[in-house]
């Protein structure tokens, strides 16, 4: 026989186990499965996004003053203001403000203007070891075509494609310069690669060693603090190239139709494996292929037989006639240009980098660093509110105020002119952005869906929670009866 309680005590009982479930089981549930969010700068990084980035570009302005009255290249500087803050402010998320100010000594900056009346051709601005020469005269007459003369001695129009292909992806494919860059990162890895597609019949002293010390580790550091940049060096052998030199005359050439076909079968071999790796390429040619040239789409027969892959690196096809060791200066004298070419530079031809290149380097990667930064914190942003159970940790929320103040401080010193220290603020702005939105546990909760969480608290309430709900059904039930028979 089941032991039968009075209907009193079974209400008691009832009421007590509502009691420990709602009064304690309920908030102890809370407050254990309660998701931590610590608090983000919401306000701060929506005005971000608001606000316009404002390079001021120095301009060195020299005149010689038995030439030319220094009241008269005064009122040339203001003459020329707003001619070039208006080219500077064509569309994009950046202010471009050439800020022209005289200077004692021209040359040694990255750019510097000279007004002469000591100008062979007026109408033409030239070129000069002091900067860009430009007629007094011209100024007269053309004043909207000097400051376009001083806009592309800048080389304002290539700064601004390459920022604006960050919003604007179509100008990879537009535009040369810009496809041929290397992406802007924090760090770069230049691997150093000889080819040697039949080490039997090509033997030679590949000097790697001696040669990347001589030439490359100059260069990088001539980048200064542009990234941080390291280099690796390694022989592949046996890579044969997918078409074959074609016999014209009394020399061979590849068609450049074929170039990229060249690289496939030696990216295999490399063992590169992040974005930020760039390839330096010597493959060393059979002499009987000596001596080779290149062939255009146009049907130029190109001498230098080398070639550059867009965001990969560069290739040197080189001839092994005669000789018994690479003469890495050739080699690099060819790829250092190229090199300038990946990290965004203009074709200059030039191995060094110029106090101008280094500017434009260094402004193109702050800028980078800038919108990238901004774009990763309001990505994580919507991120964080488009999923209410996230947790967001304390190291989560440094990084990101790191990231904020980061970006401001760079605003501000590019609007000082301190492009360096932008540059170092930007940087680290940029990693803080990275590292806080690549957080393992923001990823871990993309690939947790709510249909899991149910499966997790259904076993855990239904057992206890049904009962109840049964017993309260069966008190209201047994309520309703009652007041039936009172009626």
């Amino acid at each position: 026989m089941a032991l039968k309680f009075p209907e009193s005590v079974q209400k008691i009982n009832l009421l007590y186990y509502s009691i420990i479930v709602v009064v304690l089981g309920t908030p102890l549930w809370w407050y254990t499965t309660d998701t931590y969010r610590a608090a983000l700068p919401h306000s701060q990084i929506t005005a971000l996004t608001e606000y316009k980035s404002v390079l001021n570009i120095p301009v060195a302005v020299c005149f010689n003053p038995s030439d030319v009255q220094r009241s008269r290249v005064e009122q040339i500087i203001i003459s020329l203001k707003p001619f070039l803050l208006s080219r500077g402010s064509s569309g994009g998320r950046v202010i471009y403000d050439p800020v022209l100010s005289l200077a004692n000594n021209c040359g040694k900056q990255p750019f510097s203007v000279v007004f002469t009346n000591d100008v062979a051709r007026p109408s033409k601005a030239e070129i000069s070891s002091q900067g860009l020469k430009i007629s007094v005269e011209k100024v007269d007459r053309m004043i909207a075509e000097v400051a376009e003369d001083i806009v592309q001695y800048i080389e304002l129009p290539h700064l601004q494609n390459h920022i604006l292909a960050i919003d604007d992806p179509s100008l990879h494919s537009t535009l040369q310069d810009v496809r041929n860059a290397m992406a802007v990162a924090t760090s770069y890895n230049i691997l150093v690669s000889v080819v040697n597609p039949d080490p039997a019949a090509i033997n030679l002293d590949y000097n790697l060693v001696e040669g990347t010390k001589l030439y490359l580790e100059p260069f990088i550091a001539e980048l200064g603090e542009l990234a941080e940049v390291t280099y690796q060096t390694q022989v592949i052998r046996y890579v044969k190239l997918p078409h074959k030199p074609v016999k014209n005359g009394d020399f061979y050439y590849l068609s450049e139709s074929n170039l990229p076909h060249v690289i496939n079968p030696i990216e295999s071999k490399l063992g590169t494996s992040t974005t930020n790796d760039i390839n330096l390429i010597i493959y060393l040619m059979e002499e009987k292929y000596s001596p080779l040239h290149i062939k255009t789409i146009g049907g130029e027969m190109k001498r230098l037989p080398s070639f550059l892959s867009p965001q990969f690196g560069a290739v040197l096809l080189y001839d092994t006639s005669n000789k018994t060791s690479i003469d890495h200066s050739s080699t690099f004298s060819v790829l250092l240009p190229q090199l300038k070419q990946l990290l965004g530079l203009k074709s200059s031809g030039s191995a060094g980098i110029t106090a101008k290149e280094k500017y434009l380097m260094e402004s193109r990667a702050t800028l980078t660093h800038i919108l990238r930064s901004t774009d990763t914190l309001n990505s994580l942003i919507r991120l964080v509110d488009s999923i209410p159970n996230m947790v967001i940790g304390d190291h989560i929320a440094e990084q990101v105020s790191s990231a904020v103040e980061g970006i401001n401080k760079a605003q501000s010193a590019l609007m000082e002119g301190k492009l360096s220290e932008a540059l170092l603020q930007s940087s680290s702005a940029r990693n803080a952005a990275e590292k806080s939105f690549s957080d393992p546990s923001i990823l871990a909760l993309l690939y947790f869906p709510d249909d899991q969480k149910f499966a997790i608290y259904i076993p855990l309430f239904l057992p206890v929670g049904l009962p109840l709900i049964v017993a309260y059904l069966e008190i209201l039930k047994q309520w309703k009866k009652n007041k039936d028979k009172t009626d």
